[in-house]
């Protein structure tokens, strides 16, 4: 096993401070352990292990690291990833920058941990609404060819950060607050929108949804419909799934292979909400059925902590596997 020399840039964020958590809570092995946040950061320390680790502003990339961890936006990655790589640090990156870079794998390490071998010192860590809905998906993906997938999301407000959850709550406190970080209020109401519209209807939470689900299960003709929705929740996503195969596969063998997949649990009698499983690591399937009408078709229910498997332990779990550690 390597030593991990680690940073985490944008560990004051929620996706940040919740990989220090997985991190204390998996006793993943450190080195050493800098942290990087914005500047009104500087100057604050945070606990850790039973000690408190001051926070820096990120002005070169730190000596003495050899794996960085990206909580940041587009922006911020753009810049900082290149750096990074260039001085033989590997990253795992959070933004959307590369995920759909041809020499940039995007990991969910049960799907498609083997992507992994080929990474130049950059790995994609996907969608937080992705990484929850590709597990079951490569599940069936192994059993029979799919044809068609239609993933209607249900996401939390906390797949948009700090600032949403604050204006979430000054809603429901003061009905006449003003949304800024929505295009909606969300407070007792849902919106079919997440990130802009392009010019033929999509907005760009669906469009990510898509490519990096092809890329992920590795099918990149996969015909894929998705609607993503924004709901009053503060942390798990949620997806209906309906999936075309191409045989007519037994409700028996689909639960089998359900059952055996790593990173899920596969539920036949009872369902999940995001509030049962705020703080879970696996995703939870369940409502598994087949159309009356189409035996090709299955219908299922997905949810998943957004913070944890849709962002932060995954990263974790992408860190240990390029380090040689095992997983708890």
């Amino acid at each position: 096993m390597t030593p991990i020399r680690l940073a985490v840039v944008g560990a004051t964020g929620l996706v940040g401070r919740t990989t220090l958590d997985i991190l204390e809570e998996w006793n993943v092995p450190l080195e050493s352990l800098r942290l990087f946040a914005s500047e009104e950061s500087r100057g604050k320390s945070v606990p850790f292990r039973g000690r408190k680790i001051a926070v820096e502003r990120l002005e070169r990339v730190p000596d003495g690291v050899n794996a960085a961890i990206l909580a940041t936006s587009r922006a911020i990655s753009r810049r900082w990833v290149p750096a990074f790589r260039e001085c033989g640090v590997t990253v795992i990156d959070h933004s959307s920058e590369f995920r759909m870079h041809a020499d940039v794998p995007l990991v969910i390490p049960e799907v498609n941990g083997h992507t992994l071998r080929d990474h130049r010192g950059a790995v994609a860590n996907p969608n937080c609404s992705a990484s929850i809905v590709v597990i079951p998906l490569a599940a069936l993906a192994r059993i029979a060819e799919m044809k068609t997938a239609v993933v209607d999301t249900y996401q939390s407000v906390s797949g948009s950060g700090q600032d949403a959850l604050a204006e979430f709550e000054n809603e429901l406190a003061d009905a006449s607050y003003s949304p800024r970080v929505f295009p909606r209020v969300i407070a007792h109401n849902v919106f079919p929108q997440i990130g802009v519209f392009n010019d033929v209807g999509p907005c760009d939470e669906e469009q990510k949804v898509v490519q990096e689900l092809q890329k992920m299960l590795e099918l990149p003709q996969l015909h894929i419909l998705t609607t993503t929705v924004r709901v009053p929740v503060r942390i798990g996503h949620s997806a209906a799934l309906s999936v075309e195969l191409a045989r007519d596969v037994r409700i028996d063998e689909a639960e089998a292979a359900l059952s055996a997949m790593p990173g899920m649990v596969y539920e036949r009698t009872t369902y999940r909400t995001p509030r049962e499983i705020a703080g879970r690591q696996e995703v939870f399937v369940s409502r598994l059925r087949k159309s009356p009408h189409d035996p090709h078709w299955l219908q299922f229910w997905v949810t998943g902590d957004n913070l944890r498997k849709g962002a932060a332990s995954n990263a974790v779990q992408i860190l240990m596997e390029l380090f040689g550690v095992m997983m708890p």
